[in-house]
């Protein structure tokens, strides 16, 4: 092969590689971010979309709808409503930059609550907290593309209040850890207390003892 021929095989070479990157990155940007519904949780909680993106919700468990609060998404942006199903999945394309909170129709009251940013935080659901349950943090959701997984989520990311599904998420594990932590912490108190009174109690029969066994003092 002459340098002229192998100058030609190396440039349609390194064209070849760099198309093909380009159309891997394409795939990958256009893949439909997915939102499972399950046993009162939406996974994740937390969802961050460029403009122009398509949200696929999917039914997991039992029935559910991704409903949008009107007054939680962006002045210009429409509410959006997929209705209670129990099966299949809904999508929504998100276009106007800012944050949307929305619920599940059905257990809204036990926190079934969810937040999806898109672009960059800002609108009505910025000004107040969600009415039920807790969402994650929007700077957090940027931070990390996706934040919380099953039932309500505070500002770290981390699931708080809400249900959800068995076994979903630090959510449901945190308030349990914090359950037995506490009734740990009154036992070790209360072992503490009886410790220190059978001491005092120990101590006060072994002084009687002792006085018992003092010979009297002859005059």
């Amino acid at each position: 092969m002459t340098d002229h021929s192998r100058r030609q095989f190396l440039r349609a070479l390194g064209a070849s590689t760099v198309a093909s990157t380009g159309l891997t990155q394409s795939a990958t940007a256009q893949e439909t971010p997915v939102v499972k519904m399950g046993n009162n949780y939406f996974d994740p909680i937390g969802l961050y979309v460029e403009p122009g993106a398509t949200v696929r919700f999917e039914i997991e468990a039992g029935s559910h709808s991704a409903t949008a609060y009107p007054d939680r998404i962006p002045s210009d942006a429409t509410a959006f409503d997929s209705g209670t199903i129990s099966e299949g999945s809904f999508e929504q394309t998100f276009e106007t930059p800012g944050t949307y909170d929305y619920y599940c129709i059905p257990h809204e009251s036990v926190g079934m609550v969810g937040r999806i940013v898109v672009d960059s935080p800002g609108g009505p659901a910025e000004e107040s907290p969600i009415p039920y349950g807790n969402v994650p943090e929007s700077e957090t959701i940027v931070d990390q593309g996706t934040a919380g997984v099953g039932g309500g989520s505070n500002s770290d990311g981390n699931t708080g209040g809400g249900m959800m599904g068995p076994g979903r998420g630090p959510g449901m594990m945190n308030g349990r850890n914090r359950g037995w932590g506490g009734g740990l912490q009154f036992v070790g108190g209360a072992l503490g207390v009886l410790g220190v009174i059978g001491g005092v109690l120990y101590w006060a029969r072994h002084r009687a003892e002792i006085l018992g066994r003092r010979v009297p003092i002859r005059r």
